[in-house]
């Protein structure tokens, strides 16, 4: 029986190579919403400083889709290597005009700019490891991703602050973009990306010369539409919380105390990563598509105790219990990615997936502010749980729709 854990994965050549290469390119994610915030609002003010965190999410949401359907068509070196240098030129300018008090209107455009410019990076990999895997690693594979990201979200910000501290925000905005652009450059000449590349181009190729007529393997189905649903549902709770956290603790002037619960959730993601994939059902035993709605609930019951969190030392209690949670969720949100995706555009998938989190994350904040302004912080606290509901009630109609499109593939495919 082969090994399917960590080492395994990490064992197989290439990996560490593209794990290391995958986890620099992903470092702005960790520190560009806090500094950006933080930067832009120190020249502008508030409305310019959520203008400008709102047009990079925009641009991350816009075109990250469209940068993994240029992966799918055997293109992905290549994008990954113009993308990782543009999106630092963009940065720069950014942080030029910033600094120098441009026009609002200029910095937003360039904060649109530099999300637009995001390498797809998640496509590049997430669409790699069936191609490059034993099929009992693939999991795997997507659950080190999930952790590598959580691991991100504890140390970005914590990185964050020493930039911060010593008032220089924004090259630490600069540090990590550059971080972005050499991940994304070795991650463009690693053999397995260029391997994977001529195969996607081959079977693209094929594809136009065997059915010139024949238009391409729709992507947007009912069940993936609903998966996108469940994942923004998550995400939105996250961005509420996310933002909610800190205002509540700045308002009672121990600001840093609100980085430390968020960070609790972190820490807790991180282990309900690995215990999800030491522990994970396997598929003959409960199947993946039945999984989700177990964990969405899961994730529902335990988002359900944050009103009542009465201190910090509770707040970073319960954080870290919703983050082991849900952890779990983002893993099965990729295995049914790859399972419903067609093979061609698997890159695309994953990117739609990408922007799901985005702009869930964007409305959870948005809205957390409103709630707070117009009802206070104790309805704001409990008005998320709604939104992890959702997620749940859709994960139950997504594995309905799973089985039943199933069962009429099993029908069809029956001797007439």
């Amino acid at each position: 029986m082969r090994e399917t854990g960590y080492r395994a994965f990490l064992s197989t050549r290439h990996v560490p190579s593209i794990v290391i290469a995958m986890t620099f390119a992903r470092l702005p994610m960790g520190v560009v919403t806090l500094i950006l915030v933080l930067f832009v609002n120190t020249h502008y003010g508030a409305a310019v400083s959520g203008m400008a965190t709102a047009a990079f999410t925009a641009g991350v949401a816009c075109f990250g889709p469209v940068f993994g359907r240029m992966v799918d068509k055997g293109r992905g070196p290549a994008t990954l290597r113009i993308l990782g240098v543009a999106e630092l030129a963009a940065v720069i300018a950014l942080v030029t005009m910033v600094s120098m008090q441009a026009h609002p209107a200029a910095t937003v455009a360039c904060s649109f700019a530099a999300g637009a410019l995001t390498p797809p990076i998640a496509g590049a990999t997430r669409s790699l490891w069936p191609s490059m895997l034993d099929i009992g690693l693939i999991s795997t594979a997507y659950n080190f991703e999930v952790l590598v990201v959580d691991l991100i979200y504890v140390g970005g910000p914590l990185a964050a602050s020493l930039f911060i501290a010593a008032g220089v925000p924004e090259w630490g905005l600069v540090a990590a973009t550059v971080g972005c652009t050499a991940g994304s450059l070795v991650l463009a000449s690693l053999e397995p990306i260029k391997r994977h590349a001529q195969r996607n181009k081959e079977r693209a190729s094929r594809t136009e010369e065997s059915h010139a007529m024949q238009k391409r393997p729709a992507l947007m189905t009912l069940a993936i539409g609903l998966l996108l649903a469940v994942c923004l549902g998550k995400m939105c709770y996250s961005g509420w919380l996310e933002a909610l956290i800190p205002l509540f603790y700045s308002n009672q002037g121990t600001a840093i105390l609100g980085s430390a619960a968020i960070s609790a959730w972190s820490v807790g993601a991180v282990f309900g990563v690995v215990l999800f994939n030491r522990f994970q059902p396997s598929p003959r035993t409960l199947a993946t598509r039945k999984q989700l709605p177990v964990f969405a609930a899961v994730f529902f019951v335990a988002t359900l105790s944050t009103p009542v969190a009465d201190g910090f030392a509770a707040m970073c209690a319960v954080m870290f219990v919703i983050g082991m949670a849900g952890a779990p969720c983002d893993n099965l949100y990729y295995q049914i990615s790859g399972s419903l995706a067609p093979e061609e555009r698997q890159a695309e998938m994953f990117s739609w997936l990408n922007t799901a989190t985005s702009v869930g994350v964007s409305a959870g904040a948005f809205f957390a502010g409103v709630a707070v302004e117009s009802a206070g912080f104790d309805a704001a606290f409990l008005l998320p749980s709604l939104c992890s509901f959702a997620s749940f009630a859709l994960a139950l109609a997504l594995a309905a729709r799973i089985a039943a499109s199933t069962r009429k593939h099993a029908g069809d495919d029956r001797p007439k």
